[in-house]
């Protein structure tokens, strides 16, 4: 159950989307024409009964032309962006905007879910009550859950799909990403939990057109980390 104030950003950041919508004469399907989420994610997000994750925080800053990391700004309580306000600056000066993702070393994730890990323990043990604090820390573990997802979904890419018994190992390790997709209001986490199971050749209910669609990707990881496979570099 999300709390009353988690219920009220939502509600906040639903105004903020559709006034931004509004303004730039948008309709909820070419939101999602323009890249950003489905009409019916939209539509949610502006009634503010979405649960939003990163993924689709970082999918609005385009069609909405507000500069990257924007829509997550706004979600956290502060103020979007627009890509013109750039204009405004003094001189020649621009700003040029970072990139929307980065690599980074699996010691920081691991470094990361030992520290929600114990932020989590300290929740549960009633040591941190504090409302705004356990929301932060939820919010923390939804955000480190996503990048231990997306790590998962490349070591199964190495070492699972098409043709491949996956390890058993591997299989162990992330056994509870590989359980039957729950209910989600995001298209694209749901996407990425069949996608998961599809790697480890748990192939029911997946379409032809998903099956071609999942097979081009793994093909893509698989040709991209070929001369990590092999040992070379």
């Amino acid at each position: 159950m999300r709390s009353p104030s988690e219920l009220s950003r939502q509600k906040r950041f639903g105004r903020i989307i559709k006034e931004r919508r509004d303004e730039l004469g948008l309709t909820q399907l070419q939101i999602g024409d323009l890249g950003g989420p489905s009409a019916p994610t939209i539509r949610k997000i502006e009634d503010g009964d979405a649960a939003i994750s990163t993924h689709t925080l970082n999918k609005l800053d385009a069609p909405l032309r507000w500069l990257p990391g924007s829509a997550a700004r706004a979600y956290a309580g502060g103020a979007p962006a627009p890509k013109e306000a750039g204009g405004e600056h003094a001189g020649d000066e621009s700003i040029v905007a970072g990139p929307t993702s980065i690599r980074f070393d699996i010691s920081d994730l691991t470094g990361l879910l030992a520290a929600t890990g114990r932020l989590t323990d300290a929740v549960e043990r009633g040591q941190t009550t504090e409302p705004t604090v356990v929301e932060a820390i939820s919010d923390l573990n939804r955000v480190v859950s996503r990048l231990s997802a997306r790590y998962a979904t490349v070591m199964l890419e190495r070492n699972g799909g098409p043709g491949r018994q996956l390890h058993p190992l591997v299989e162990m390790a992330f056994a509870h990403l590989l359980e039957v997709p729950a209910d989600t209001d995001d298209a694209t986490e749901l996407e990425e939990r069949r996608y998961r199971r599809w790697l480890a050749g748990r192939t029911e209910n997946v379409s032809q057109g998903t099956e071609a669609q999942f097979r081009a990707r793994w093909l893509a990881a698989n040709s991209a980390t070929a001369p990590n496979r092999n040992g070379k570099h």
